[in-house]
């Protein structure tokens, strides 16, 4: 077995890969399924709009409640019981739909619930990798998670089609219900080699603002997590304008199904650079990286030739999905193993949030600024932050060391300081020599 796969030769982290597998390729039915099943059952778009909204709105909102209680439990617990959950959700409103009996109301409900369940499986799958790798071995276990994402995000909605083409869209959402149950069974024989430690149980939201003021601590880290929430509302605007741009006389839908595809190719292929690639420097690599981004949005300004749009989305979706997996592993390593999942859950919430914002504000401004000067804005918001992201010391001390670790060079210097009554975890940087077992 190639070295860069050899994580899968641990047979806990198979069974999760496995379980994340079967149930992100279920999962990738669903954002085509439902919206169909919605428009069948005798709903119209605002009920579509209504549904798709309550859903992303019930995830922000529960991933901070998540991200606590998957630092206070045990992450084993908390990935089954929102398996458990899903499968829940998704059969009782595949019997909904197979009974015809199916009501606006009731997708709203289930689909809401199933999104409040992710939220806390988010956070808790990414905080529960070093409790089965070791530090070493964390970007190739998370870029393997990371590529069955991308993958499942090209082959998920042609299957949809395939089935709600043979079938009803109740099929296509049964077919999700049963991805949860395997994976439930999947990581109930998963076996955890360590016990990540955990804080002392306080108030809940004391145990929430512990979290996120470890963040704020590093005012450089925090500011990475904003920039990326910029890059996120950002590259929103693609999503949005890129399809106008296509209708006006350069090919329709069949031109953006081609940038799409090559978009996802790209994913994939930065996914399988992920196994390989570690930086010295991840946090620089990363934000140099995400600069070419600005591609896909400065390209439609013009617009370039297809074939030139479709080659800088494939690059720089190949750099996206690349950088995610750095971001990813560096995350996991700098901070303390007990407040993980409550600093992924940050993570998450900021990205959740400034997508569909820039998504809502796409179409506003075009209009007002008009098409061009947007797109070549938003490029310049995703490029500009990036680049000065790399002049923190903070962004340039985090390092990897001989062993393969990553740690924080000069913690001291550049932690920002906290008020004397906040209680947070300590953030601790070895001293360990190269090469020693300490992080």
């Amino acid at each position: 077995m190639p070295k860069s796969l050899s994580t899968l030769r641990d047979r806990s982290y198979l069974f999760l890969w496995t379980a994340r597998s079967i149930s992100a390729m279920g999962n990738a039915l669903i954002p085509v399924t439902v919206v169909f099943a919605i428009l069948r059952s005798g709903g119209s778009a605002m009920d579509v709009g209504t549904v798709l909204t309550c859903h992303a709105v019930g995830q922000v909102v529960m991933l901070p409640v998540g991200g606590v209680w998957a630092d206070r439990l045990s992450r084993k617990l908390v990935l089954m019981a929102s398996d458990a959950i899903q499968a829940v959700c998704y059969g009782l409103l595949a019997v909904m739909i197979f009974l015809d009996r199916a009501a606006v109301w009731q997708f709203a409900v289930t689909y809401t619930i199933a999104g409040m369940a992710m939220a806390f499986f988010t956070p808790a799958s990414r905080a529960v990798l070093p409790e089965l790798v070791g530090a070493e071995h964390l970007q190739p276990a998370n870029a393997l998670l990371g590529l069955t994402d991308s993958t499942t995000k090209v082959l998920g909605p042609a299957l949809a089609a395939l089935l709600l083409a043979i079938s009803s869209p109740g099929t296509a959402i049964l077919v999700n219900a049963i991805s949860f149950l395997l994976s439930f069974a999947l990581i109930s024989r998963m076996h955890l080699h360590r016990q990540a430690q955990r804080s002392e149980k306080q108030h809940f939201f004391a145990d929430l603002r512990d979290g996120w003021m470890a963040v704020a601590q590093r005012r450089w880290y925090l500011a990475n997590l904003l920039c990326w929430g910029v890059w996120n509302f950002a590259i929103a605007f693609f999503f949005v304008l890129g399809p106008v741009v296509m209708q006006n006389g350069h090919g329709g839908a069949t031109s953006w199904s081609v940038i799409m595809i090559t978009g996802s190719v790209g994913s994939i292929v930065g996914g399988l650079a992920a196994l390989h690639y570690r930086p010295r420097r991840p946090l620089v690599t990363a934000n140099a990286a995400a600069v070419i981004g600005i591609a896909p949005l400065a390209l439609l300004a013009p617009p370039a030739p297809l074939f030139v749009i479709a080659l800088g989305v494939a690059v720089a979706f190949t750099m996206t999905s690349l950088v995610g997996e750095i971001l990813a592993t560096t995350q996991q390593q700098i901070f303390p193993e007990e407040i993980q999942a409550r600093v992924s859950s940050l993570d998450w919430m900021i990205s959740l949030i400034a997508m569909p914002a820039g998504y809502a504000a796409a179409a506003p401004v075009a209009e007002f600024l008009g098409m061009r000067t947007t797109l070549l804005a938003a490029a310049a918001l995703i490029g500009t932050p990036c680049l000065l992201l790399n002049l923190l010391p903070g962004v340039r001390s985090v390092q990897r060391l001989p062993d393969g670790t990553i740690a924080v060079v000069g913690e001291g210097d550049t932690a920002a300081p906290l008020p004397e009554a906040a209680s947070v975890p300590s953030l601790k940087v070895s001293t360990e020599t190269p090469g020693s077992p300490g992080r």
